[in-house]
């Protein structure tokens, strides 16, 4: 957005919009409910700047191939300011966890819907396991996710507790895999939870090797061993 663009944060209504004294015939409800939609108001203005803040890192670092630019580019993209910027995060970090985030849920949403396109329990299970692997085929996505994979390992160090859930949306979509193909008999009896956090962070590691070049086979020949692997651990 061009120098000196409307900043959408900056109308914000005061912190107190309810008056303490009003005219003759004010109601003190109406005041009240005008109040409450004024700060309800603010609240979907500050969801609006953080979900542009985050989209424009994540078109900053796919563009650059990696985390480099500053709050005041990423503000600039955004067409916000650095006061509306400090209202939504503390500082790039915390941007960059948000932009991890949104990733996952994008991503755990996108495996889910692979996996919706199977009706047997076990190519569901099996497209789980293979389904991440295919996002690494899309041009472009390589560099941008050797740049959150670096981010991530650094932040895990600093930022251990925001970092800890980031991941769950996945582990929820094996969960549900997992457990739907022990229900029907195709894999063995177990606990359905901590098989599928195994299973995630087999295919987690592989991605990370992928990602980092130490494998140099293709993404979906190492995620069709992976799955034969899996399968054999698994068979009832």
């Amino acid at each position: 957005m061009a120098s000196g663009a409307r900043d959408t944060a900056s109308a914000e209504p005061p912190a107190h919009p309810i008056r303490t004294g009003g005219e003759t015939g004010d109601d003190p409800m109406d005041m009240g409910r005008a109040g409450l939609r004024s700060v309800a108001g603010a609240r979907s203005r500050q969801v609006e700047v953080t979900a542009r803040l985050v989209e424009s890192a994540r078109e900053l670092v796919w563009d650059a191939g990696g985390p480099t630019f500053t709050v005041n580019q990423v503000v600039a993209a955004a067409g916000t300011s650095l006061k509306s910027f400090y209202r939504c995060f503390a500082g790039k970090d915390e941007l960059l966890v948000a932009l991890f985030e949104d990733d996952a849920r994008r991503g755990a949403d996108a495996l889910a819907s692979m996996v919706d396109t199977e009706a047997e329990p076990l190519e569901r299970l099996r497209v789980v396991v293979v389904g991440l692997f295919r996002f690494l085929t899309v041009e472009g996505r390589l560099p941008y996710a050797a740049a959150l994979v670096r981010e991530h390992l650094r932040l895990a160090e600093s930022h251990p507790d925001q970092l800890r859930g980031v991941l769950h949306p996945f582990v929820g979509v094996f969960e549900d895999a997992v457990a739907a193909a022990q229900a029907a008999g195709a894999v063995r009896a177990g606990d359905a939870r901590r098989d599928a956090r195994t299973l995630f962070h087999l295919v987690l590691s592989h991605l990370h090797a992928l990602i980092c070049h130490q494998i140099e086979e293709p993404p979906t020949e190492v995620a069709e061993e992976l799955w034969a692997f899996c399968h054999a651990a698994l068979r009832p």
